[in-house]
Order: structure tokens, then C-alpha cells, then sequence
């Protein structure tokens, strides 16, 4: 084969599969199409155009919109949450219980409160500031003028002082709302770190708001302390007093009574039974003095006596006297001096003795009387004081009650006494619960937007968009262009894909490129053509039908171009325009024609044959016809078309579109092959499906005809006409496909570009 042949693409049938009558018409695959990674790019190469106008609109747009946003600067002021009973692991880090992570996450939540935000604002003078305050007057919102306008509810006729005062705080709220928008409080991680962070136009502002936050906080935490104490030491400072005055009342009462009652104790009954028990003591011991003392005083020679010194002195006297006496009798006798005197002397001691005794008793005796008279006395006191104990038994209880009261009263007097000593004594600063590790600094870039990264972001977005987009136009794009979406949508081979020379050719009909440039490449794909059909049927297959789906596909054009390039090669080969309604074929047949010899007006040898350069004939329709669906079942065709047969190698019949009307479908039966015209990028699948089922034979192949080369390339379809679109040294250097020059290609797209519009508002 020639090396056009590149441009056929090759068909699974063997030539001896399609007979007229006999061959099985192909049936379309089933099987799904898949889109893979080669067909991704290969998209992306057709569309790549699409897909770079997207992107370079949405960078411009972006570009656009940075340069007129507002930027938005952020400052950060870091705080630390310091838990009064956190623990310390080994490692030096700390461990956070439950409970302490609760009371994070509770100073975030108040970081993030109205009530702080509000006190914030109050002191940076917010409502004052165009960024955060609205100003009086302005629009409201769609939602209230649909309200008011369109469902008619209109504001209540209220005082104008309440008005004011619910705009005024309106306006507060819209403050403190807007404040805590350009806010995030945020939690480091799991730390107790918490980040301030503000937003605004000014960067000194952002800093600021972030410091006046976290400031406020701790001086409202220590405010709150300072209160909280004062109130503490003004409610116990009242407590005491009050306190006071009750334990004066109770201690009176207590005394008021034991005075009342003569109580001197507080437990008269216990302290009566105890002066009854230790009188008992005195007076058992009162008689057993008394008792001693009455023996005493009966016995002479008793105790008493021997305990006084002087009768004890003079009882020794006595016995030193009788021992001596006794001593000189025995020795002297009683007449011896010595013995006479000392019987004087102890004649004298005997009544010193005897007076002694006598003095001695008479002690005793009395002592034995004040003895009695004491235990009498104590008998009546012990009496006395059970009496008492037993009249003060029924008061104690009574006392005791008010004593109670009274203690009571004392030791709440105490502990409240102390707590206030402990609290007014306490230092009043108190170490605020969060701690500043770093405040906020002036940011010397915005925060948003950041245009390194929002450019970034809109490349991508707009590239994903764009691939988006072009993978919609490319799936949404179902009109017929390669040779594979007819072997899957029609089950039958393509024989050629034609280009489109539609335009620059107005002084030259299209088929004379065969012959005026035979190395074009439109000349090369109708010779491959013919090679096709020949190969396919082998001799004999003299009869062909031309047809397409609509009208406008170029079948006039692939008829009479296959026709000139058959005489190219010296056969014999003739065109026959049976579209009747609206014939393509122009030549002056004097009335006589197609139409003609089907209306037995005249024979087959009285009909016209224009010869085209004498390469190929041309038998016109001739008069339109009334009835051309009656004409094309006329009996006279079939002997039209075999006295064809035996004067030309070639008989291409030019039919009409199938889908208007079936005439296509009557000259297929008595053709040896059908071509299928179908106009490149133009020609939908479902119009191209609906024509196959017209049909009752099976159909030889395709035609794609108007092909744009240098796009079908850019697309990469990866096809034939993909791989050798550029090469030129097979090619005339003139040919219009291969043209170079910028304007003539701009030309050819602005005509095809038109063209297709026309043919779309069916305007044609």
C-alpha cells in the first residue's frame, strides 16, 4: 500500500465477510469505554487552550481582587494557665488532671465571653471606631425590607427615648460582635498555653486588641479578688458584731439567773453532792476524834499522858529515884543519908505527878466536849447543804441551757473573730490565675491576605477548575471525530478521514485537487478510498452508494472527488445524483436526467453524460420531480443501474441523507458497497446510530470527511493523522492543509467557526 495508507484506519473484516445478501452486518462493541491516564493528557492536550484561559482569567481576577481587598494584620499575645494543683512528673513536665484540663478549657471559654470582649471594647472607645461601630442611619438589612416591603410587617410605633436607648445598645452588641469576629482564642495543643490572637486593618490595633484582652482579663480577675475581699471582710465585720452582741445577751442571761437563784457553780447539784461527800469526811472524822478523845478522858494512864513532856520528865525523875534509893537501901540501908534524902525527893515528885495527871485528864475531857459539839455542827451543815443540792437540782437544768447558748455563742464569736483577723491580715494582691508569656507585637506583614499563598491556592483552584471544565466541554463533546468512537458506537471500520479543503476552493470545485495536487493529502485519502472499496469486494464491485445521516456532511463532495480519482487511474467511472429533493450536482442536462429516464421520458442512451475534464461522467436529477419517493421505486432503476454496470468500472450513486428520507435505503439494494458519510466534528453518535438501524444491509464503512488536521492533531487522539499531521516531505508544500502563514490558518477557523454557528441555528 501507498504511504497514505497511514491515513486508513485498518478494519478487523476480511474482504469475503461482506456480501451483498449474504455477509452479517457488524454489530457495535459493548464494550465500555474507560478513561485512563493517556486519555487524561491526551484531554488536557486538546483542551489545553480551555483549560489556560480559565487559569490565566482566575489568576487576573485573583491578582485583581488582592490588589483591592483591604489587608487584614494579626498579633498574637501568648498566656499561661497556671492550675494551683498541678502535678510534676519525673521528667519535669506537667500533668494536667481532668479536673485542671476543665479549668483551661473554662479560661478559654471566658477569654472568649461577651462580658470580657464588652469591657474590652468600652476601653479601646470601639463604638467610636469605623472598623467595628456602625454608623447611625446606615441600610439595613435585605431581611428587614423584605419584612417591612413585601410582607408588610411593619416596626411597632414605640417611645422614641426606648428606640434610642434599644439603637444605642443595638449598636453596643454590634460593637462587641464585630470584636469578637476579628478574635480567635485558641489552645496550644494540649498545653496550658492559651494565643490570643486579633485581627484588623491597622497592625497597632491588632496588637493592641490583643493586649487589652488579656490585660483586662487579669486586671478584671484581680478587681474581682479585691471586691470579692472587701465584701468578705464587710459580711464578717457585720457577722461579728452581730455575733457580739447575742454572746453579751446569752453571758447576762446566764448570770442574771445564778444571781436570781443564788447558783454559784454551774452544776449546783454536782457541787452540792461534793460538799455533802467531804463534810461526811470531816464528820467521820469529827467522831472519831471525839471518840478518841472520850477514852482519853476516861483512861488515867491513857495515851494522853504518856505524851506530855513534864509528866513523861517527871515519871523519869520518879524512876531514877526508886532505882537509886533502891540501890543505896541495899547497899547502906534506910538509915544512910543519901537514902533519906533521896526518899525526900522522890516524895516530892509523886504529887508534882499526881497534879499532872489530874491537869492532863481535865485537857482531855474538854477536848472530848468540843469533839461531840463539832460533830453536831457538822451533822446540821450536811444536812443543811443536801437540802440546797436537792432545791438547786430542777434550776441546774435551766442554767445549763443558758450556759450552752452562751459557749456556743462564745466560740462562733471566736471563729468569726479569726476569719476576719485571717482575711484582713491576707495581702491584697492577689497572683492573677493566667500569667503573660509574651504580648502582642506590631505585625510588620498582613496575616490576609497572604498573596504568596492565595496565588498558589487560586492556581490550583482555577487549574482544577479549568481541568473540570475542560473534562465537562470534552465528555459533553460527543460528536463523531476518530475512527475508534465509529468502530465502537457503529460497529463498522472507518475507510478515510478526508480534510477539509471547504475553504480558498471557491474558484475550483473540491475533486479537482485530485488531479491539480495528486500528493496532497486530500488526494492521497480519496486514492485510499478507492482502495478500500476495491480491496474489500474484490472485482466486480462496481456499484457504489454514497449517503450521510443529514445533509450538509459532504457526500456530494466525497462522491464525485471518489469518482475523480478513479479516472485518475483510467477507469471508467460515473456519478449518478439520485438526491432528487435537493440535488448537489449541478450540470445542464437539458430537462433530461435521472428524473427523466425513471419517468420513462427517456432512455439510457438519451441521457446526458457530462464529462468532468474527461476523467469521470456525471448524470444529473435534470426537472425536480413532484413525487421522488414514487421515482426511486420505479421499476426502471434496477435496469438503470445494470446498463451502468456494462459501460463503467465505477457507478457511485449520490443518495440523500438517510434520516429525511429512505432512498439511500432502496438504491443499497442493488449496490455492491455503502459508504456512511459523516462530517468530523459535527455528526452526533446518536444521529450516526439512528442511520445504521435504517438500514437493512450491512454498511462497508465510514467516511469522516471535513477533518481538521492541524486540530485532530492538537487533540491527541493518538490516531494516525496524530502521528504524521506534521510530516510535510509526503505532502504538496501548497497544499491548503499544510498552509503556514497565521492569517490564512486564523481565516479557515473564523469561516469553520461561522459556518458551524449557521449550520447549528439550521439556518443553512
Amino acid at each position: 500500500m501507498s504511504s497514505g495508507d497511514a491515513l486508513i484506519v485498518p478494519s478487523n473484516l476480511s474482504p469475503g465477510e461482506i456480501f451483498m445478501g449474504a455477509a452479517r452486518a457488524p454489530q457495535p462493541s459493548t464494550r465500555t469505554g474507560y478513561f485512563g491516564v493517556h486519555d487524561f493528557f491526551r484531554m488536557i492536550r486538546r483542551r489545553w487552550i480551555l483549560i489556560a484561559t480559565l487559569t490565566v482569567l482566575g489568576m487576573a481576577m485573583t491578582i485583581i481582587v488582592l490588589i483591592n481587598i483591604t489587608p487584614i494584620y494579626s498579633s498574637s499575645a501568648t498566656v499561661v494557665v497556671q492550675p494551683p494543683d498541678a502535678e510534676t512528673s519525673v521528667t519535669g513536665t506537667t500533668i494536667l488532671s481532668p479536673n485542671q484540663e476543665t479549668q483551661i478549657e473554662t479560661k478559654v471559654e471566658m477569654l472568649r465571653s461577651r462580658r470580657l470582649a464588652r469591657a474590652a471594647a468600652t476601653t479601646l472607645h470601639l463604638d467610636d471606631d469605623p472598623e467595628f461601630a456602625r454608623k447611625p442611619g446606615e441600610a439595613r438589612g435585605v431581611g428587614s425590607w423584605v419584612r417591612e416591603v413585601i410582607l408588610g410587617n411593619r416596626p411597632v410605633e414605640v417611645d422614641p427615648g426606648l428606640r434610642a436607648e434599644a439603637a444605642e445598645r443595638s449598636r453596643s452588641e454590634g460593637v462587641v460582635d464585630r470584636l469578637l469576629d476579628k478574635v480567635d482564642i485558641m489552645r496550644v495543643g494540649r498545653s496550658s498555653t492559651i494565643k490570643v490572637t486579633a485581627s484588623s486593618e491597622d497592625p497597632a490595633k491588632a496588637a493592641l486588641i490583643a493586649n487589652r484582652l488579656v490585660e483586662t482579663y487579669i486586671q478584671g480577675g484581680l478587681k474581682n479578688a479585691k471586691e470579692s475581699r472587701d465584701k468578705e471582710i464587710q459580711a464578717l465585720t457585720a457577722r461579728v458584731v452581730q455575733v457580739r452582741t447575742a454572746m453579751q445577751q446569752t453571758d447576762g442571761a446566764a448570770a442574771s439567773f445564778r444571781a436570781a437563784h443564788g447558783i454559784l457553780a454551774s452544776n449546783p447539784e454536782v457541787s452540792g453532792a461534793a460538799q455533802v461527800d467531804q463534810s461526811a469526811g470531816i464528820l467521820a472524822q469529827a467522831r472519831a476524834e471525839s471518840a478518841y478523845a472520850s477514852r482519853l478522858a476516861q483512861l488515867s494512864g491513857g495515851p494522853a499522858t504518856a505524851t506530855s513532856p513534864l509528866l513523861i520528865e517527871l515519871r523519869q525523875q520518879e524512876a531514877t529515884l526508886s532505882r537509886r534509893l533502891g540501890e543505896l537501901s541495899t547497899m547502906f540501908g534506910p538509915g544512910y543519908p543519901d537514902v533519906v534524902k533521896t526518899k525526900a525527893e522522890l516524895a516530892t515528885i509523886g504529887p508534882r505527878i499526881a497534879a499532872e495527871t489530874t491537869r492532863l485528864q481535865g485537857e482531855l475531857s474538854a477536848v472530848s466536849a468540843a469533839s461531840a459539839a463539832r460533830r453536831g455542827a457538822i451533822d446540821a451543815s450536811i444536812s443543811s447543804i443536801r437540802s440546797q443540792a436537792l432545791a438547786s437540782g430542777g434550776q441546774a437544768v435551766a442554767l445549763r441551757g443558758l450556759e450552752r447558748k452562751a459557749e456556743a455563742t462564745n466560740t462562733l464569736y471566736m471563729s468569726l473573730v479569726a476569719a476576719l483577723n485571717a482575711k484582713i491580715t491576707a495581702p491584697v494582691d492577689v497572683d492573677p490565675d493566667i500569667s503573660i508569656i509574651s504580648r502582642a507585637s506590631l505585625p510588620a506583614v498582613p496575616s490576609y491576605p497572604i498573596p504568596q499563598r492565595v496565588l498558589a491556592v487560586a492556581m490550583l483552584a482555577f487549574l482544577l477548575l479549568g481541568l473540570i471544565v475542560a473534562f465537562v466541554v470534552d465528555t459533553m463533546d460527543t460528536t463523531i471525530r476518530t475512527a475508534a468512537q465509529v468502530r465502537r458506537l457503529l460497529g463498522i471500520p472507518t475507510l478515510a478521514m478526508v480534510p477539509d479543503l471547504s475553504d480558498g476552493r471557491e474558484d475550483e470545485p473540491v475533486h479537482a485537487v485530485v488531479e491539480s495536487k495528486p500528493r496532497s493529502r486530500f488526494a492521497e485519502a480519496i486514492r485510499n478510498l478507492l482502495i478500500e472499496l476495491e480491496s474489500r469486494h474484490g472485482p466486480g464491485s462496481q456499484v457504489v452508494v454514497v449517503t450521510s445521516p443529514l445533509d450538509g456532511e459532504g457526500k456530494s463532495t466525497i462522491a464525485t472527488s471518489l469518482a475523480a480519482a478513479a479516472g485518475a487511474v483510467s477507469r471508467r467511472a460515473v456519478v449518478v445524483d439520485f438526491d432528487l429533493r435537493r440535488p448537489n450536482i449541478e450540470a445542464d442536462c437539458k430537462g433530461n436526467g435521472v428524473v427523466g429516464y425513471l419517468t420513462g421520458r427517456a432512455g439510457l442512451e438519451d441521457l446526458p453524460v457530462i464529462q468532468e475534464d474527461s476523467h469521470f461522467s456525471v448524470i444529473a436529477v435534470g426537472d425536480t420531480p413532484m413525487d421522488p419517493g414514487a421515482l426511486i421505486a420505479s421499476p426502471r432503476l434496477p435496469r438503470m443501474v445494470n446498463a451502468l454496470r456494462q459501460h463503467y468500472d465505477l457507478v457511485i450513486l449520490n443518495a440523500p441523507p438517510i434520516l429525511p428520507v429512505r432512498d439511500a435505503k432502496t438504491l443499497t439494494e442493488y449496490a455492491d458497497s455503502t459508504i456512511l458519510v459523516l462530517r468530523w466534528g459535527m455528526t452526533s453518535p446518536e444521529a450516526a446510530r439512528v442511520a445504521m438501524e435504517m438500514f437493512e444491509r450491512p454498511i462497508t464503512g465510514a467516511v469522516i470527511n471535513m477533518v481538521d488536521y492541524p486540530a485532530h492533531a492538537r487533540r491527541g487522539y493518538g490516531d494516525a493523522i496524530h502521528h504524521i499531521a506534521r510530516l510535510t516531505k509526503y505532502y504538496d508544500a501548497d497544499d491548503p492543509a499544510e498552509a503556514g502563514a497565521m492569517h490564512k490558518r486564523l481565516l479557515r477557523s473564523w469561516r469553520r467557526s461561522k459556518r458551524r454557528v449557521v449550520e447549528a441555528l439550521h439556518f443553512n
